[in-house]
Parts: structure tokens; C-alpha cells; sequence
């Protein structure tokens, strides 16, 4: 896998027209160009998927609501700011791309598609890192309280729409064991402490569930077991487990099908809906 972080003047004015406003001026920008240039500035919105598509090639129908902001310094600011952002962004990647390449070799044992990453500003404060599967593209523009967390986020975001399976799954098993590979194993790299208390907690008590085989997805030794369970406050009695020395040989698609195929086996289903972290 590997991501390409771009600008794209366009897609940035997109969002200062469509999400929140960033500052006073550009709120009264856009107040501007809305009474002015209504319709056009309403058809403005069904852009973004074209912009996504071709980037370099994208050029609107109407760009006399574009070039209403590109022309407000503001938008400058914004945009030296995102270039900022980018190279930061990049620089994180690098940094981190011996422990990336492990995470994909070693544990989701996939390929991932590359990505092309649209960096606006921070300050948009969008909901969510927003992965378009279809296109491979995503869309940044996120606060972040540190890298580890945006860089967690971000592939956690990506391996949602990479990983997929055809076994039914109604309890949430694909997403408690991204979150073990991601949030949990992969954060746990990242910051050299145990994150497994981090994810969503109402697939806590799943996970936990989940954890022997896990370990045996990851190809601990069962003698070894004590200390992850120790290191990550997991605890179960290792000998009631018989080993399954075939899971180590399985990507993160098949151990997921593995673990919905044996359910029955694997889940307590009575305490799933009553059981705490």
C-alpha cells in the first residue's frame, strides 16, 4: 500500500463551501457568493465526485464560484496552511513505513490498493478521514490530539473498505478483529505500550473472545501467551484452548471467516449484550 498526499485547490474550495466556516471572512465569502451566484453555486456541490475522479483534468463548468474564494486571501492562508499539512503528512508516512509494511505483511497479510490523498485544512475538522473505496481516493482534513492517533485512524479507515468477506456476519466479527489488527496490535507498535483497551466498546467483550485465537492468528507460542495476556489485561486459561496451528497460515479475511464459521464454539452469545469491556 502506499499513499500519495496531493492539493487541490478546487477540492479545498469545495469544502470551505460546503462544510463549516473556517473564519469570519470567509463565512461572509461565502454568504456572498451564495446570494450572488445561487444556482451555480448549488450545482457546485455535485463536483466533488468529478474533482476526486481526475484531479488534474477537473475543470467545472462554472467556475465563477470558485474563483470567488480562490481570490479571497483567505483561501490563500488556508491553502499554504494544507501544503504544510501535506508534507507533514508525508513526512509521518515515511517515518512510519517499516512498521506499515509489517503491519501489512505480518498481520492482515493483504495487499492494499494505493491511495491518492486530497489534504485540505485541519481546521474543516471533518467527521472522519473519508476513505472513497470505489475510487481510491480519501479525503483529509481532521484534528488529530497526536500522529499516532491520525495515522491509527487512517488505516483503520482503510482496511474497512479493503478487507472484505463473504460469510455473514451479524455480530460484528470483521470489525472487533480490524480493530485488534489496527487500533490494538498495530497502535500497540506504534506507541511501544498495549492499546488493546482502545475501539469501540461494545465490541470489547468480542474481542476478548476472540483474543487466544488471535494470538494464534499472530503466531505466539502458547508457552508465550501468559505475557500478552498480562501485557494487554486480557486474561484466559490457556489450556482450555487447543491450539490451532493453521490460523498462522491464514491473511485477516480468512481468520475473520474462520472465527464466524466457528462461532458457536468461540462466542458465549448469553453475555453479549450484558457484558462490560
Amino acid at each position: 500500500m502506499n499513499l500519495k498526499f496531493i492539493i487541490n485547490d478546487y477540492m479545498i474550495v469545495w469544502n470551505i463551501l460546503f462544510t463549516k466556516s473556517i473564519t469570519d471572512k470567509m463565512r461572509s465569502t461565502k454568504r456572498k457568493a451564495w446570494n450572488t451566484y445561487k444556482d451555480e453555486y448549488n450545482k457546485t456541490y455535485y463536483d466533488k465526485k468529478s474533482i476526486l475522479q481526475d484531479p488534474k483534468n477537473f475543470i467545472p463548468n462554472n467556475d465563477i464560484v470558485y474563483n470567488e474564494i480562490i481570490e479571497n486571501d483567505d483561501f490563500k492562508i488556508l491553502k499554504k496552511q494544507a501544503d504544510k499539512q501535506r508534507v507533514d503528512l508525508m513526512k509521518l508516512w515515511d517515518k512510519n513505513i517499516k512498521k506499515i509494511n509489517y503491519l501489512s505483511k505480518k498481520i492482515i497479510r493483504k495487499n492494499f490498493r494505493d491511495y491518492l490523498c486530497f489534504v485540505v485544512n485541519n481546521e474543516f475538522d471533518l467527521r472522519e478521514v473519508e476513505v472513497l473505496d470505489e475510487e481510491g481516493r480519501i479525503v483529509i482534513g481532521k484534528k488529530y490530539k497526536s500522529e499516532n492517533l491520525f495515522l491509527i485512524d487512517l488505516i483503520h479507515e482503510i482496511a474497512k473498505k479493503e478487507i472484505i468477506i463473504k460469510e455473514e456476519d451479524n455480530l460484528g466479527i470483521k470489525d472487533a478483529i480490524i480493530e485488534l489488527a489496527i487500533l490494538n496490535e498495530f497502535g500497540t507498535m506504534l506507541n511501544n505500550s498495549s492499546c488493546y483497551n482502545l475501539g469501540d466498546s461494545e465490541l470489547s467483550y468480542l474481542k476478548r473472545q476472540i483474543f487466544p485465537y488471535w494470538l494464534m492468528f499472530l503466531g505466539i507460542p502458547k508457552e508465550d501467551m501468559v505475557k500478552y495476556m498480562m501485557r494487554d489485561k486480557i486474561a484466559f486459561e490457556v489450556d482450555g484452548y487447543a491450539y490451532e496451528k493453521e490460523l498462522i497460515n491464514m491473511n485477516i479475511e480468512e481468520f475473520i471467516e474462520f472465527i464466524i464459521r466457528n462461532k458457536r464454539y468461540i462466542v458465549r452469545f448469553s453475555r453479549l449484550d450484558t457484558a462490560e469491556g
